[in-house]
């Protein structure tokens, strides 16, 4: 367990020491969530997938349903990789990217408004994209828990407990653009 401490420990601090070197860099907000728009595909994509299949897929979904529907649940994976990953990739992605470009947006949230020119749709996004993020979160969460109850024979319960209140100041995410 203490070998286990140490990889993660030193995991953690790379990263500190990575996101410090490269909030250094950025001095806009694009810069700081799109790269300044200046990241290549390859690294969109990894990025897309790190985001996209998270513990949400590999933990909740190989956990719960996986166990629970065995092969006969293999279709939701499928499903996800070729119409989540596809779709957004080939079809959405490329206009999506040139749109967002022209209206120099970084949201979806702003993409609407402009698009359409209506701050309704850019509400009513926003509060989609909470709504939605809340259950998602909350299985990133349980999966994070779970990877912690196998590996440090901790409650679960006590890993919930960690991470959600280790999390509102470990996450860049949670860096808000306020107008």
């Amino acid at each position: 367990m203490i070998v286990k401490a140490i990889v993660i420990s030193a995991y953690a601090l790379m990263i500190i020491i990575i996101g410090l070197l490269g909030l250094r860099k950025a001095k806009t907000f694009s810069d700081f969530f799109l790269g300044g728009r200046k990241i290549g595909a390859i690294m969109t994509a990894f990025t897309y997938g790190a985001a996209y299949f998270s513990a949400v897929l590999f933990i909740g979904f190989a956990g719960k349903i996986g166990w629970a529907f065995g092969y006969s649940g293999l279709w939701v994976a499928v499903g996800n990789a070729l119409i989540g990953v596809l779709l957004v990739w080939w079809i959405l992605g490329p206009k999506i990217k040139e749109m967002s470009t022209n209206y120099n947006v970084a949201t979806m949230p702003e993409f609407f408004e402009k698009r359409y020119n209506s701050k309704f749709l850019k509400f009513l996004s926003s509060i989609a994209i909470f709504v939605f993020l809340v259950p998602y979160s909350a299985a990133v969460f349980m999966g994070l828990s779970y990877l912690f109850r196998s590996n440090f024979n901790m409650s679960y319960t006590l890993a919930l407990v960690f991470l959600t209140s280790v999390a509102p100041f470990a996450m860049p995410q949670l860096i808000q653009k306020f107008y």
